[in-house]
């Protein structure tokens, strides 16, 4: 599955309309290879259309994108892909197995390895028990499952999932975070577009936040997610060392004074209620 390119992805000013509406201005970004990233945004807000261009079934008119170092819709690029779109359209009429071994003589599998990564895919997701069963008997999760085991059939280097836990339970949920961060330990990309942080949490590292058609920022998803920042008041000044080595060279002094280097209300930032009252702890601990 090793693919010896450094990038993953690469999007140049990518520009996307649809009719006259434009859903795409100049995304630029850099997709490591090996490296796990979320999509975040609203509805509309062009998360879906990136992973489309990446595909290469929608076209940008301006800018360009490459994957593995080959342009974007050919045939080479999309052999690297694993793409489950957002409604992925599994063949009712179809039972489970001949899902995932149609799937596989697409993607040029021979048919001893097509059964063999079949069934083992199936029985990972719990479908392993209706291989057999026509798929328009399924529920919408069972479906969602056959989608997902469908996507990761060729073992693809590169996977784009657009909301993958559509549908699914809990246990669905926690099956396919535990496949994909066996996917990630083997070295595949992963970019998921998703509206849920907390599930992106489990499975990615970095994230972009979208909006309007535009990357508004970019960076570690827990720093630009979760991470808050709060504001805690003394009842009397104290130098700025003494607050630093407490809680770390993150805060930043808010008031002063009078004397350089000493403050009595500053701010740190916090990824929940625990760090939060581990902070006022250290801080009684320090008599402050």
């Amino acid at each position: 599955m090793g693919v010896p390119e450094r990038y993953a992805v690469e999007l140049g000013e990518v520009c996307v309309k649809y009719g006259s509406k434009t859903v795409l201005r100049g995304v630029n970004h850099v997709f490591h290879a090996g490296s796990s990233t979320a999509i975040l945004g609203q509805n509309g807000a062009g998360k879906t259309t990136i992973l489309r261009t990446i595909v290469g079934v929608v076209h940008p008119y301006r800018g360009w994108v490459k994957v593995f170092g080959l342009e974007a819709g050919t045939v080479g690029a999309k052999r690297l892909i694993g793409y489950l779109p957002e409604r992925p359209g599994v063949y009712e009429r179809l039972t489970a197995l001949q899902n995932m071994l149609f799937h596989a003589e697409l993607n040029g599998l021979n048919k001893a390895t097509a059964l063999e990564r079949s069934m083992a895919l199936l029985e990972a997701f719990g479908l392993a028990g209706v291989a057999h069963a026509r798929v328009h008997t399924f529920s919408k999760g069972m479906k969602q499952r056959l989608a997902l085991a469908r996507t990761l059939l060729a073992d693809p280097p590169l996977l784009l999932l657009d909301e993958p836990t559509s549908g699914l339970d809990p246990d669905g949920a926690n099956l396919t975070v535990s496949l994909l961060r066996e996917k990630l330990e083997q070295g595949s990309t992963l970019i998921v577009s998703t509206h849920n942080p907390y599930f992106a949490r489990r499975v990615s590292r970095d994230a972009l936040i979208v909006a309007d058609g535009s990357i508004k920022s970019r960076g570690e998803l827990e720093l630009l997610v979760f991470e808050r920042k709060v504001r805690i008041r003394l009842l009397r000044a104290v130098d700025v060392g003494v607050i630093s080595r407490l809680v770390g060279d993150g805060s930043t002094p808010l008031t002063s004074q009078g004397e350089s280097g000493v403050t009595s209300e500053f701010e740190v930032a916090v990824r929940g209620g625990e760090e939060i009252a581990q902070i006022v702890e250290d801080m009684g601990k320090a008599g402050l």
